[in-house]
């Protein structure tokens, strides 16, 4: 009888949640940024790049506020800036003694402190610091969302066009040099794919949570797959299903949107890694 009653209830929820007209209005975008990202997720888990998302999300936060300050489109300045710092760390003079890491801090410190200095200056009424934080996809506008759809659907066409040779890269740099492939070029489009992609998560899960996206989806399907149409196809269910369920909680309990999504995709690692653990020693 109580089963028969919480099923009831939670029938009854999953159905206020679809009709509901904000989640309609969510969960188009949500759910695309999950797409995209989960699909670069791949590529940042292969070449290492989780610091690179930390430092180009934080950085993000100086084109905000310059947006703010010279009261500019928020989005588009934004990610010109985020994809001109992801190219400069891709150009840094690495043979000089500076590595990536270390390129990544000086700019990632840098960035947010100019960030934070022009967003001082700025108004409560302007900046919505808490969804820049931490993400607000409840208050995409149609602008926003257009926008979005245009720099998401040039990322998925740029990585259907470079995924193959990027995975080369990743695995095997000389051989793939040696095959004829522009290593550095190509090296130079994943970074500017990953600064894209980095704005769209921005608006999702916030500055501080945009590297979960960027990682997570990848890593929980890395326990199950290691060819990359396997990993993709992995990654991307993962994200759509954790974002499904991110929401879902976030509409039921009134939670913070991105920390809710984030929170499950860091669920699901933690059972795809027990589930792994688990399948090994019964071996």
């Amino acid at each position: 009888m109580i089963q028969v009653v919480l099923a009831a209830i939670m029938i009854e929820l999953i159905q206020q949640f679809f009709a509901s007209t904000v989640m309609q209005e969510t969960l188009p975008p949500a759910l695309f940024i999950a797409l995209v990202s989960s699909s670069i997720s791949v590529m940042v888990l292969a070449h290492r790049l989780s610091f690179l998302t930390v430092g180009v999300s934080h950085a993000s936060l100086a084109g905000l506020g310059l947006a703010v300050t010279f009261s500019l489109p928020l989005l588009p300045t934004a990610t010109a800036f985020c994809v001109g710092i992801a190219l400069l760390l891709a150009s840094l003079p690495k043979k000089q003694g500076i590595t990536e890491d270390t390129g990544t801090g000086l700019l990632f410190a840098g960035s947010m402190a100019l960030g934070i200095i022009l967003m001082s200056r700025a108004s409560r009424s302007e900046v919505d610091l808490f969804g820049l934080l931490f993400g607000n996809i409840l208050t995409v506008s149609d602008s926003e969302w257009h926008w979005l759809l245009c720099i998401g659907s040039m990322i998925m066409l740029v990585f259907g066009w470079m995924a193959r040779a990027w995975w080369s890269i990743a695995f095997d740099a000389t051989t793939a040099l040696a095959s004829g492939l522009p290593v550095g070029v190509l090296s130079l489009c994943l970074y500017g794919t990953v600064g894209l992609t980095v704005v769209m998560c921005v608006k999702l899960a916030g500055i501080v949570l945009t590297t979960g996206l960027m990682v997570l989806p990848a890593t929980c399907a890395w326990f199950w797959g290691r060819s990359f149409m396997g990993l993709w196809i992995m990654s991307m269910l993962i994200a759509l299903i954790a974002t499904l369920l991110g929401l879902f909680v976030s509409y039921t309990y009134d939670w913070p949107s991105g920390a809710s999504i984030v929170l499950t995709l860091c669920i699901i690692f933690m059972m795809s890694w027990g589930a792994k653990w688990k399948q090994q020693h019964s071996r």
